[in-house]
């Protein structure tokens, strides 16, 4: 789990991510594996990502390799100089999709037909995809039609950077399905991705959950344009378009730590228990700006007994 954060003033872009990593033991529990994960790359001069959600990939006949690791092999690789902001979006996650998404596609439909068919069920269909869910519908043993979801895990992806047009882009993707939300150094805003709710309810103020509760499904069936117009007079009016370059560092960094604190003293909701306190350890941050590029402001090194070592 994880939380990155890009605010995009009209000066440059920050970019920011925490370094916890958690992972599913075979217990069945969640646990914290790392404090010490990167999750923010520099991709050329001006253009950098940060990643959260799926924490590995396993190439065939590889050992499992953090993301990381695949980033960097794809920014070696690639020849990403002349490329456009949206180009390199695009490009990487294509890249990164092809790595794992219809091996796990494959996996998991194999796993939804073991399952029915241990539970007696028959005439299993295979719903259009809804990247990255894959709807089905079959009948259980008594004849009675069921409609159910599977889901594969996934990464989220922030990819900023600055074009020839000296205009600052930044844009929130969904491997396999691409980008979904935009920003600009013109019209100016934040992208946040990765365990949100806590951002979400500060700015917005409310959480994505709040749609499970009856009244607002009540409301958003009768007229779902006019809900949503009034659930957004919630969020609080921020003048993205003033904030300094220090102004966004700030913000960036006060979201992580809220996040975090949050989560240290609770345990999910009572709509939603079960909390996981998946942002933690340094927060790594980058600055990207028209005339100096991509410039590292706090990146983990590492460190024994007093010495530090920089890879980047």
């Amino acid at each position: 789990m994880t939380l990155i954060i890009s605010t995009i003033t009209s000066s440059g872009i920050v970019l920011t991510a925490d370094s916890r990593q958690s992972y599913q033991n075979r217990a069945g529990a969640i646990r914290i594996g790392s404090d010490n994960a990167s999750k923010l790359f520099r991709l050329s001069d001006y253009v950098g990502v940060s990643i959260s959600g799926k924490a590995f990939i396993n190439e065939e006949k590889e050992s499992f390799k953090d993301v990381g690791y695949f980033i960097n092999r794809f920014k070696q690789t690639e020849d990403l100089k002349e490329l456009t902001v949206r180009d390199i979006a695009n490009k990487l996650n294509k890249y990164l999709g092809d790595l794992f998404v219809e091996k796990e596609r494959s996996s998991l439909r194999k796993l939804i037909e073991e399952q029915i068919v241990k539970l007696g069920g028959k005439n299993l269909v295979f719903l259009p995809l809804a990247d990255p869910l894959i709807p089905y519908s079959y009948e259980d043993k008594d004849g009675k039609p069921i409609s159910d979801t599977g889901m594969i895990e996934t990464i989220n992806m922030i990819v900023a950077g600055v074009d020839k047009d000296k205009v600052g882009r930044a844009y929130s993707i969904w491997v396999p399905k691409g980008i979904t939300l935009e920003k600009d150094t013109q019209l100016c805003g934040a992208l946040w991705c990765g365990q949100n709710d806590v951002v979400m309810r500060i700015i917005r103020g409310f959480a994505p959950e709040i749609e499970k509760l009856n009244f607002i499904k009540e409301a958003l069936a009768k007229d779902n344009a006019s809900t949503v117009y009034q659930l957004n007079q919630m969020e609080y009016i921020i003048n993205w378009g003033t904030m300094t370059i220090q102004d966004a560092i700030d913000f960036c960094v006060l979201m992580t730590r809220t996040t975090e604190s949050i989560q240290r003293f609770s345990d999910g909701t009572l709509l939603q228990p079960g909390g996981i306190p998946g942002v933690g350890g340094e927060i790594d941050i980058a600055v990207i700006t028209p005339e100096k590029g991509f410039r590292w402001l706090k990146k983990k090194k590492l460190q024994a007994e007093g010495a530090d070592l920089s890879l980047e």
